[in-house]
């Protein structure tokens, strides 16, 4: 079972996210808060699986609330929720560490598959972020690229390209006709290039180096 802490400033938004969560018997909502300060309080004595955090809120917002929860506790997931949709939102919490984006137009159903996504393999995003990422490296090609870019050989740009996509182990190897060991082989290797701690670090690498920019 995973165990949750809602944090948003808005009762309404998590009392609605309590509703669909409560009927769902592989979740427990262990602890709510109004604001990233209250959150990081509750960690201290609350065992938690998985935040799930608004952005936009008072007293102290999700993005500085993520940096500090993903350094004081590296096991723990947050996925945020939220309105925003813009590139530098999703590129802050990306770096800052979190393992999901997802917008709060979603339905139960994409809820609780990134709830799933992200705890049984690590990341979700929606596709509208997805798309809102993808649509972000051609729009910044006369942006030059922060810091130096580490040499990627053709087959992890192939891999990495497809975990931007969002694709599985087992599609990956479908797809390049290589095993899903080889893929997770070439995953490690980008990760150790990369600096990157996880799959959502490879998003952000691909998004401030433009890698892709032809897509």
């Amino acid at each position: 079972m995973a165990r949750i802490m809602l944090v948003d400033d808005h009762k309404l938004v998590r009392d609605g996210v309590k509703s669909y969560l409560e009927r769902n018997n592989n979740y427990k909502i262990v602890a709510e808060s109004a604001n990233g300060k209250e959150a990081l309080e509750l960690l201290k004595t609350t065992k938690v699986d998985l935040i799930i955090m608004d952005i936009n809120m008072d007293v102290m917002d999700g993005i500085t609330c993520t940096k500090k929860i993903t350094s004081l506790y590296p096991e723990k997931k947050v996925l945020a929720l939220t309105m925003l949709n813009e590139n530098q939102y999703i590129k802050q919490m990306l770096a800052a560490g979190a393992s999901g984006y997802l917008l709060k137009n979603c339905d139960e159903t994409e809820l609780t598959t990134a709830i799933d996504s992200i705890v049984k393999y690590g990341t979700y995003y929606s596709p509208q972020v997805t798309k809102t990422i993808m649509g972000g490296f051609s729009g910044n090609k006369d942006k030059p690229a922060k810091g130096v870019q580490i040499p990627l050989t053709d087959r992890e740009k192939e891999v990495l390209k497809f975990i931007l996509k969002e694709y599985s182990n087992r599609e990956i190897a479908e797809s390049l006709f290589i095993s899903p060991r080889t893929v997770e082989a070439h995953k490690r290797n980008l990760l150790e290039k990369t600096k990157s701690r996880n799959t959502a670090g490879l998003v952000l690498y691909a998004v401030n180096n433009h890698i892709f920019d032809d897509i």
